[in-house]
């Protein structure tokens, strides 16, 4: 999660609000217990009782910033099917490492949204046998699931989200993660037999976005501190977001591409009026 190379963090008052927000942050951060408190696989105790560390109203507003309202014109359209970029996150798929174009509020809630919300339908129809919805993606669940893979399966899905890769463009690399990491939980959650509702969805997703957006800042704040204070750091990130996504109140009526798409939009939204960010 993160993103680095040449990406020197967003600009303006909303860059300049996050990137001072997280040094305060990360200054504010327990430090790392001994030993850690991961699994022998790598992964996060879930038993853990590290407590989580929300993130300052600063950091939050800041980053509503960063993302760009519905409503507001761009240089490119937005919604399902565009975008593109080097993905990385779910189960492997990994970042193309170049430089990145500075990004600011060049972010869009609506493009991430439906970005977000297009993946997780295809995950969710593919979980659910639902052979009409994957066929809106111009995929096809027979092919998907003669492939046994997981990780191919997801790979397809965040493809026909995404489209062609697109070097060097940070929203797009932004966009591809959280079309994979959101497809990858919904296919993990299926597996473990977890019956999820589409508020689950939109939320995880919500909580995705944030931190693939704080992450690509959350790197250049790092970038001079120990390995030891990154990785406690990245850890409380994702806790951070999941608490602050929770604050948003869903009403998702359906797990449809359209219903999560109008969920996680509302969300993102709602956040930015509990915080009062302005563009």
């Amino acid at each position: 999660m993160g993103t680095s190379g040449a990406y020197t963090g967003a600009g303006g008052t909303a860059g300049k609000e996050v990137a001072e927000g997280l040094g305060e942050w990360i200054d504010s951060l327990p430090s790392a217990p001994p030993g850690g408190d991961e699994t022998s696989d790598g992964s996060t105790n879930p038993d853990s009782d590290r407590p989580i560390t929300q993130l300052s109203p600063r950091v939050v507003t800041g980053l509503m910033g960063l993302l760009r309202p519905r409503g507001r014109s761009s240089g490119s359209a937005d919604g399902p099917g565009a975008g593109g970029g080097a993905g990385r996150g779910g189960r492997g798929i990994a970042s193309s490492g170049g430089s990145k174009t500075r990004a600011g509020s060049g972010r869009s809630t609506q493009r991430l949204s439906a970005v977000g919300g297009r993946a997780a339908a295809g995950a969710y129809a593919f979980a659910r046998g639902d052979v009409a919805g994957l066929q809106r993606l111009g995929l096809d669940y027979a092919e998907l699931s003669a492939l046994n893979d997981p990780l191919e399966v997801t790979r397809r899905i965040v493809d026909a989200v995404c489209g062609e890769r697109a070097e060097n463009k940070l929203e797009s690399e932004e966009e591809r993660y959280v079309a994979a990491a959101v497809a990858d939980w919904i296919l993990v959650e299926n597996q473990r037999g977890s019956i999820l509702e589409p508020d689950d969805i939109a939320r995880y997703t919500i909580a995705t976005v944030i931190a693939e957006v704080l992450s690509s800042e959350l790197a250049v704040a790092l970038r001079e501190r120990p390995d030891e204070v990154r990785a406690v750091a990245e850890d409380e990130l994702r806790d951070a977001a999941s608490v602050l996504a929770g604050q948003a109140d869903l009403t998702a009526t359906g797990a449809s591409e359209l219903q999560l798409t109008t969920a996680i939009e509302d969300g993102i939204e709602k956040l930015r009026m509990i915080y009062g960010a302005s563009a």
